[in-house]
């Protein structure tokens, strides 16, 4: 279940640099940096691993 959790708050992290990225187009005409795409790679990968582990966990319960 904490995996669940977990990957909801990855998601709510992402959510927020994906409108801190559209914020900054709209506005400054500037796209998102190498280092951000990295983290938003990074943030997926990290919420399909614990997505994949917590419904395994909650599979393995039943």
């Amino acid at each position: 279940m904490i995996n669940i959790l977990f990957a909801i708050f990855l998601f709510g992290v992402l959510c927020a640099i994906c409108a801190k990225g559209i914020y900054r187009a709209i506005k400054y005409k500037q796209s998102l940096s190498s280092q951000e795409y990295a983290l938003l790679t990074a943030l997926v990968i990290g919420i399909m691993i614990t997505l994949y582990t917590g419904g395994n966990n909650i599979v393995n319960e039943l």
